[in-house]
């Protein structure tokens, strides 16, 4: 027989003790292989956030020209011609800073086409404007507008 029979419901409720609850769980971790491994993710973390910063600095001409062509098209006073020859100077002072110097100074005309299609991976919207771009500082008849966007295409995509 158990001590509970006989015993009413209000009998049995006046038996039970109030609910005990458990220690609060701690937010900070208790074992060293925990602390090992906050440390190295901290560290990768860290890793990563410097050469996403030494890639942000290391790009800070792509921006540059990027914004220098945006004023160029922007400048309703200069002639198709002119944002020609002003497009095809940016690129050549953009390619100047990204690749060595005596590899790119001395390029002009097919030469200077064949680079910019090497250097952008043989994009193929390069590579269709990569003789007018070249030729457009010695042309007079060079439509600048038909130039920004591969222009800025290569200053984007090309690898130094």
């Amino acid at each position: 027989m158990s001590q509970y029979d006989g015993l009413n419901l209000p009998q049995l409720l006046d038996l039970m003790h109030g609910l005990v609850m458990p220690e609060p769980v701690a937010w900070l971790p208790t074992t060293p292989g925990w602390w090992i491994v906050l440390g190295w993710l901290l560290a990768i973390m860290l890793l990563g956030g410097w050469r996403l910063l030494q890639r942000w600095r290391r790009n800070r001409y792509r921006r540059d020209a990027l914004a220098e062509l945006k004023q160029i098209e922007g400048n309703a006073g200069l002639a198709p011609n002119e944002v020609a020859h002003s497009v095809a100077a940016l690129l050549k002072r953009t390619a100047l800073v990204a690749y060595p110097r005596e590899d790119v100074a001395s390029l002009h005309g097919s030469d200077w086409a064949t680079f910019l299609k090497q250097s952008s991976r043989d994009d193929r919207q390069i590579a269709d404007a990569a003789e007018r771009l070249a030729a457009a500082a010695y042309r007079p008849d060079a439509d600048g507008a038909a130039l920004s966007r591969p222009a800025r295409r290569w200053i984007r995509l090309h690898r130094a």
